[in-house]
């Protein structure tokens, strides 16, 4: 079954990335375009004896949360990793392809509909089909299963606004993780990761029965700045955003203004993720929550507030770019669809 709404209903069943199969792609002008990485980053010289100890680490760390999620009830699912030791070539430009480590990157789940995005990262252009074997399985069970059209990612595509990255709205584009569900509201990140192209196209796909806001609360994803912890609590990047910013539908809720995240470190010659990568949680349900075992200050913050946090090692969030957040997807949540605003 695939009955996901939000992000707080009881978790039954979820989706777990794998670093099986990590690789560092070549710096081009759509990794420019989303990481602003530093200006020698192509001199970049990462050996295969540290990427595959940064596997192995990860490796450990998601068998602790897929562990620690077992023990909760909820039945965990993991991918079969494509081969990435080719490159792809297109019309219009070649890539080497990633990894499959981020499901909530690549595939949105809004109730019974499981959407492949069109994502303007170029070494991304294959990633959902590493989950493809659990697509097929849902949709064999009565789920939809949605793509966006293949976008064309050619150089022009990725603009710049007073040195500010954006994306042309030729093309719909967005990264499923520029999304935050809330029921019949959902809420779209205009940003370096997807345009206003990608949100009518969502909209169009979701129809009546959802309301697709536009907001631009930070550069790229949504899970380093803002996330519903249930209905009427928010927790938020103090650092990024401040009460002006905060999306006027959900204007009048209770913030958990998050300031202190502990710096994990990278393995990398550079972080792939800011500090923030801390607040990238994982809930359970509306009161137990996932959190980096580093975070002591949020999980503090999340106890005064009602909130179990769950400590989880989870050791290179900044160097590849994603939390518990975004290496997971939540398939099955109990709840109905309902409007919470």
């Amino acid at each position: 079954m695939v009955n996901s709404h939000n992000d707080w209903g009881k978790l039954k069943e979820i989706i777990l990335g794998t670093p099986h199969g990590l690789n560092i792609p070549h710096i081009d002008c759509s990794s420019e375009h989303f990481f602003e990485p530093p200006e020698d980053a192509k001199n970049e010289n990462i050996s295969p004896e540290l990427i595959q100890q940064v596997i192995s680490e990860m490796q450990e760390d998601f068998q602790e949360l897929e562990d620690t999620l077992t023990s909760y009830g909820v039945k965990v699912k993991r991918p079969n990793p494509i081969s990435l030791g080719t490159d792809c070539v297109t019309p219009h430009w070649e890539s080497q392809q990633t990894h499959a480590l981020m499901p909530r990157d690549c595939l949105a789940v809004i109730g019974n509909k499981i959407i492949e995005a069109p994502m303007p990262s170029r070494s991304r252009f294959f990633e959902s089909i590493s989950f493809r074997s659990l697509i097929l399985d849902y949709f064999e069970s009565g789920c939809s299963w949605i793509s966006a059209p293949k976008p064309i990612l050619s150089d022009d595509i990725y603009s710049y606004e007073k040195q500010t990255p954006l994306l042309s709205s030729r093309d719909p584009l967005f990264d499923a993780a520029n999304l935050m569900r809330c029921g019949r509201d959902i809420f779209f990140n205009i940003s370096n990761s997807g345009n206003r192209a990608g949100l009518s196209w969502l909209q169009s796909v979701l129809g009546d029965q959802y309301k697709v806001h536009e907001i631009s609360v930070c550069s790229d994803h949504l899970g380093t700045t803002i996330h519903i912890l249930r209905p009427g609590v928010l927790l938020v990047n103090a650092y990024r955003m401040d009460e002006e910013m905060i999306p006027s539908a959900l204007k009048g809720w209770q913030i958990i203004w998050f300031s202190e995240p502990q710096d994990t470190g990278y393995a990398f010659e550079w972080p792939r993720a800011s500090v923030w990568i801390g607040m990238n949680v994982l809930s359970i349900d509306e009161k137990i929550v996932i959190i980096e075992k580093s975070q002591q200050r949020l999980g503090d913050q999340l106890v005064e507030n009602g909130f179990e946090p769950i400590p989880i090692t989870f050791r290179h969030g900044r160097t590849v770019g994603g939390g518990f957040h975004c290496c997971s997807l939540d398939t099955h949540r109990e709840g109905e669809l309902e409007r919470y605003i």
